[in-house]
């Protein structure tokens, strides 16, 4: 008996700030009351509670930030967009600056690693090369309108960087290939591969989300005229903030 009141319940609430958020009671961004406050609201267990939210939260109207509490998701998903086939001549995609533009939010992007490393065997598979041999790891934290929305690390062989210093000034993807350019090894060719899993913790750190919930890998790989994988980037998008949208034209599919 005790379940099925407890089912009962766990529906309302769910259905109640849905509601809430749909007639736009709460706002995208609104932080939701604490799991105390709803429980003395509805007179219900923190356990309902629990379930509710993470009910909420798996299907993507909210999001939890850890150690600050939880918030109405935005109804509008970034969109991380590929035309294929590549054309130097034309853009191939929106950058992540363009498309915190679209949606009214202010992009930034924070150089917070910059070393050499020994390529993980991953890594080292993406790259074609030696397992432990030399990379430059460039690692950066973008954030739309300070929330944390993506994780980009980037991984060029030593043999082709040259010296750390290509790293800076701190600069994104485009003047990267500039500089891999001037030293013989612009990309010209681009794979993407991309995997959904749960994040690692420091993911789970930086992008305030719930450990148990999803997010979108999207591995891409750099290939220079001479065949040589010349950069992996490793981007990590909060699955509920993202959509990945890639255009072609007829003909083009296979």
């Amino acid at each position: 008996m005790k379940f099925a009141e407890d089912e009962v319940f766990y529906r309302r609430i769910v259905d109640d700030i849905r509601a809430k958020i749909q007639r736009g009671d709460l706002k995208p961004g609104d932080k939701l009351p604490s799991f105390a406050e709803i429980a003395e609201e509805y007179g219900v267990s923190s356990t309902v509670i629990k379930n509710a939210i993470q009910a909420l939260k798996t299907s993507g109207d909210i999001y939890g930030r850890q150690g600050k509490g939880t918030f109405v998701s935005s109804r509008q998903r970034a969109q991380r967009v590929r035309r294929i086939p590549f054309d130097r001549g034309k853009s191939t995609g929106s950058t992540f600056a363009q498309e915190m533009e679209r949606l009214g939010l202010e992009s930034s992007a924070r150089l917070v690693k910059c070393e050499v490393e020994k390529a993980s065997p991953e890594i080292a598979d993406h790259l074609g090369l030696p397992a432990d041999a030399e990379v430059l790891v460039r690692q950066r934290h973008m954030s739309a309108s300070g929330r944390p929305v993506q994780l980009a690390t980037s991984h060029i062989p030593m043999a082709v960087a040259g010296s750390i210093d290509i790293a800076f000034p701190d600069a994104g993807p485009t003047e990267m290939y500039r500089r891999l350019g001037e030293r013989g090894h612009r990309p010209v060719r681009f794979t993407e591969e991309i995997t959904i899993r749960r994040p690692l913790q420091e993911e789970v750190d930086f992008l305030g989300i719930d450990g148990g919930l999803p997010v979108i890998v999207v591995t891409r790989t750099g290939i220079d005229a001479k065949g040589t994988n010349v950069d992996v980037t490793v981007n990590v998008l909060d699955a509920y903030a993202w959509s990945l949208v890639y255009e072609w034209e007829e003909g083009q599919d296979g």
